[in-house]
């Protein structure tokens, strides 16, 4: 035990030796921690609003206008229902279908221009709108809808949601190639910061070599200062990102854009997040400091 408070003691004292250097890499490693949580952050909220969007998009099918009837009707519900991969399928009258439209424009405007087109006039179909049990089968299913007998069009957005999600996620692998590259700027300061602590006590290295001490028990204290490099590096990332997240959360509301969008909640998501942002900075000092002992351990046999 004796042993490793002196560890624990002389990688504190490291830390404070050196605090000039040392607070240089703990900069590093807060500006990649904060990166590193921005982009966690979204990564969770982009993986929960594509499970949203997918399970929103519905197929609309059309029925040709010859296949009118409650007995015609009947047999194409029937033969979309008996499609694998369906989970619900609604009727929407040729009515129904008039009064979404004239909903989705201007209501004034909408209901001037289409109004009179309610009863005998109107050019809508009727339709059934289909939902799938999983968005990757939307295009399957609405495919196999469309082979059926008095379906006029089987149509789905899925390809809008595609786009949209797959920019969501060129931005997400952008920010970890980032995050990457700073980390490897993080490794190479705490290098350096643990090289010259290194140096600064070289004379008693090599008397703790001289009288037998291993290669392992010389390195720990390094390692040790190095790893309060990193938790030191992630404590501003850690506080940014629990009260960040829950300001942010708090603000909207807990939706992005609508009730259709929610975000995922506070609890346990930025408490996950902040044991992932520890261990990293962490496990970057660490990496940091072997490679700065290690070395001089090479240099000095």
């Amino acid at each position: 035990m004796s042993r490793v408070l002196r560890h624990f003691k002389e990688g504190f004292l490291g830390v404070v030796r050196h605090f000039a250097l040392s607070l240089s890499s703990i900069s590093s490693v807060t500006v990649t921690l904060l990166i590193m949580a921005l982009f966690l952050l979204l990564s969770a909220n982009i993986m929960q609003i594509t499970e949203q969007m997918e399970s929103n998009v519905q197929i609309h099918v059309q029925v040709k206008k010859e296949f009118e009837g409650q007995e015609k009707t009947d047999k194409i519900e029937a033969a979309i229902r008996a499609l694998p991969h369906v989970t619900s399928v609604t009727f929407s009258s040729k009515a129904d279908e008039l009064e979404a439209y004239i909903a989705l424009n201007d209501a004034d405007d909408a209901e001037q221009m289409f109004g009179s087109f309610r009863g005998e006039n109107n050019p809508m179909l009727d339709a059934f709108l289909v939902s799938a049990d999983t968005g990757e089968n939307l295009k399957t299913v609405s495919a196999a809808i469309a082979t059926i007998e008095g379906v006029e069009k089987s149509t789905y957005g899925g390809d809008a949601t595609s786009q949209f999600v797959s920019g969501l996620e060129q931005i997400r692998n952008v920010g970890f190639f980032i995050v990457a590259a700073l980390g490897v700027i993080a490794v190479f300061l705490i290098s350096n910061t643990i090289r010259v602590s290194i140096h600064s006590r070289r004379r008693e290295i090599s008397i703790m070599r001289t009288v037998g001490a291993t290669n392992w028990y010389i390195r720990w204290p390094f390692i040790i200062e190095g790893m309060i490099i990193g938790l030191l590096g992630a404590l501003i990332p850690i506080l940014v990102t629990i009260f960040g997240y829950k300001y942010l959360f708090d603000s909207t509301g807990g939706y992005l854009y609508s009730k259709m969008f929610s975000l995922v909640a506070v609890t346990p998501l930025v408490y996950q997040i902040s044991g992932v942002l520890a261990l990293i900075g962490a496990v970057v000092g660490s990496i940091g400091s072997l490679l700065s002992v290690g070395k001089f351990l090479r240099w000095t046999r």
